[in-house]
């Protein structure tokens, strides 16, 4: 019954946490572009992917890695995998809306305009902002048709996994063997080597650093840099609004004070679709008298659902229901599905009374910006009058911030945006810009010098080169280390004499499951774990010695996080196999194009 906890068990924390954090930009696509057959990298049933589609979406993946991590090569692109793991998203999107067409989802525009307004990236003093949306989308390189695709496909991915996971249930015999599982103690050995300590051990010559350096030579150079000088018109200040304007603004945006149609539904599942379960499932509802009649048959506690997550079959059963109705059985993935209504919260307008402060600081945070952003337009007139900034504030007698030589990075995090430093690095030494608007403030801007970027020599380099050349080296010769010893422990008993030969140290430690390295996780018996990580700049290899069972009973105050924990879980691994099973039915072409590339 509890094979998945084998399989999935590794990933338990990090799929709960990424199931409730909704990263919409990560993994879903860009709309098809009509074009020849030449133009084509995939087809996923028929339907294509294009080398327009493809380099759009690299761009945008490739901005966004560089963001997280800085500047990257060719190799380190290679080494990760980029191109090849950019096409099977693509792919997966595509599966993803043929899934959703196949079993009749769909998002409505209405869904997808409230979806785009209600993302506080594209909000000022809690209102949707234009400008601030149009702004994002040419930071990351992406149409407005392109972005509303990629969130529609998310919308569609989420859409699924509600009307999928949804019937799927858990009992408390099920939350307790998960409950043992997760609290075993786990007694093992943890040999580790530092990197530092094969990197202490790697010899090299004044000629091994020169061709390391000749095989590495875009990893090192001097980036394009810009000094700036500039003066900043922070977002701060006092500003009055009356009780008119209050309500004023409060009906002007009435529609964003709102509570969505929210219902507490508790369920029994009676599994198979045959005739049998439909007349058990059917026996049931008939002894079900109330809501509190749902405990006769073990049924988990109720659980609030919005709008958005109830299976579109049956959401408008649900939406006229009342408190106390016994809606069912229906038939679902899992079974026959009996459903009760433990509470109804229908849509409602908040009244101005109950957000009277919110809607105080909104107004007062809008008008703040609006005398802000005046004053910068001001100051901007004389500045062009004076044919300069440096020039505008020796006549004010005002004083400007001069910055060092700031590369690209150190510029988007000065103004917090990659846009602005783009946009910043097409001026010339000389030039002044309009007032540059950022989430702090108004920056006026006049770029001091410039200068290229350009490759370091070897000389300017050496330093960094060691650090590199000592860094793989040492990392390799760590691995092979591991290597050795995996494939002697195999059949030498004597584990800690040959790691101590071979430069490891080995730290004993006895942990609950839940708090041991991934690696560990889901390994069910003693033994060695054939697989050495990397972790804190250390190789290690485990052996588990000892596993003792845990608490045979769930307190009652962590029985609830438990089974959250256990029933994502099982919805997770439900719908990897459902999506598995979908793409393996797929037909799937890769063109010679995508090799190109």
């Amino acid at each position: 019954m509890f094979e998945f906890l084998r399989k999935g068990a590794t990933s338990i924390f990090a799929k709960i946490f990424l199931a409730i954090i909704v990263i919409v930009f990560i993994f879903w696509g860009i709309g098809t572009f009509d074009s020849p057959d030449r133009e084509i990298v995939a087809k996923v049933n028929g339907d294509k992917i294009t080398l327009r589609e493809f380099q759009e979406y690299y761009n945008f993946k490739y901005i966004q890695l560089k963001q997280a991590l800085g500047e990257m090569s060719e190799e380190d692109l290679k080494k990760m995998k980029f191109k090849d793991t950019l096409l099977e998203e693509l792919i997966q999107m595509r599966l993803y809306r043929q899934m959703a067409k196949d079993l009749k989802v769909k998002i409505t525009p209405e869904e997808l305009r409230y979806a785009i307004a209600q993302m506080p990236i594209f909000q000022e003093a809690g209102a949707f902002n234009q400008r601030r949306y149009q702004a994002f989308l040419r930071e990351l390189g992406l149409s407005s048709k392109s972005f509303e695709r990629i969130l529609e496909t998310d919308l569609l991915r989420q859409k699924l996994y509600g009307l999928l996971s949804a019937p799927i249930i858990t009992t408390r015999e099920e939350v307790e063997a998960f409950y043992r599982f997760q609290n075993q103690m786990v007694s093992f050995l943890e040999f580790y080597l530092p990197q530092v300590t094969c990197e202490s051990e790697v010899r090299y010559t004044e000629k091994d650093l020169e061709n390391y350096y000749l095989a590495h030579r875009d990893r090192y150079v001097e980036e394009e840099k810009l000094k700036l000088a500039y003066y900043f018109l922070p977002f701060k200040g006092e500003i009055e609004v009356s009780e008119e304007d209050l309500k004023k603004y409060y009906q002007q945006n009435l529609n964003r004070f709102r509570e969505p149609f929210k219902v507490k539904l508790r369920r029994i599942v009676v599994p198979g679709l045959d005739e049998a379960a439909l007349r058990k499932a059917q026996e049931i509802k008939a002894q079900i008298k109330e809501i509190k009649d749902f405990t006769k048959f073990k049924a988990d506690e109720g659980e609030w659902f919005e709008e958005e997550a109830l299976p579109e079959d049956i959401k408008a059963l649900i939406k006229i229901a009342k408190k106390g109705d016994i809606l069912g059985p229906f038939p679902s993935a899992q079974g026959y599905i009996i459903i009760g209504i433990e509470e109804v919260q229908l849509e409602r307008f908040l009244k101005f009374d109950e957000i009277k402060d919110k809607v105080k600081r909104e107004l007062k945070e809008i008008r703040l910006k609006e005398k802000i952003r005046l004053r910068a337009n001001e100051y901007y007139t004389g500045i062009v009058k004076e044919n300069g900034l440096i020039n505008w504030a020796k006549v004010k007698a005002l004083p400007l911030v001069e910055t060092s030589y700031l590369t690209k990075g150190d510029l988007a995090k000065l103004f917090f945006s990659q846009e602005i430093a783009q946009k910043l690095f097409k001026h010339n030494k000389g030039d002044y810009l309009s007032p540059i608007e950022t989430e702090k403030g108004v920056y006026l801007v006049e770029i001091v010098d410039k200068t290229p970027k350009r490759n370091l020599k070897f000389e300017e380099a050496k330093s960094l080169v060691k650090v590199d050349y000592l860094k793989d080296k040492g990392k390799a010769l760590c691995e092979e280390r591991a290597r050795n010893l995996l494939s002697k422990g195999k059949t030498n008993e004597n584990l800690k004499d040959m790691a101590k030969e071979l430069g490891f140290s080995v730290r004993e430690k006895t942990q609950r499951r839940k708090d041991l390295p991934e690696v560990l996780i889901s390994r069910g018996t003693p033994g060695l774990i054939e697989q050495p990580i990397w972790q804190e700049n250390e190789i290690r290899i485990y052996v588990i010695s000892r596993i003792e069972e845990g608490i045979e009973v769930v307190p009652e105050r962590e029985y609830q996080i438990y089974r959250e924990m256990l029933l994502e879980l099982k919805r997770q691994e439900f719908l990897d196999k459902f999506i598995a099973s979908y793409r393996a039915k797929a037909k799937i072409k890769v063109y010679p194009l995508f090799q190109q590339l």
